[in-house]
């Protein structure tokens, strides 16, 4: 399987969609230290829910990490998560 930039975007909104009423829930659920920030690890066990390949996991949060973060701080925080899954295209 090609995983592509779409391919993992559907992925992620049938994960978001099947498990999560509100993205705000889905944030909540991947900090896992609950600091109100997601970091790469938080990430990848998103990617790994959502079903994308173990080969390519850590690439894949490490570019969601650099593209949601909006400040370069090396974390996401909740007002950085909501505008990148609203510039993704991912449905609520």
């Amino acid at each position: 399987m090609v995983w592509t930039k779409e391919k993992i975007l559907v992925n992620i909104e049938k994960l978001m969609r099947s498990k999560f009423a509100e993205p705000k829930e889905a944030f909540g659920y991947f900090d896992e230290d609950n600091d109100g920030f997601l970091i790469k690890s938080d990430f990848k066990k998103l990617l790994k829910e959502a079903k994308v390949s173990a080969l390519i996991r850590g690439l894949v949060a490490d570019f969601m990490l650099k593209s949601f973060d909006a400040n370069g701080d090396g974390k996401v925080s909740w007002d950085e998560f909501q505008l990148a899954i609203k510039e993704s295209g991912i449905k609520k």
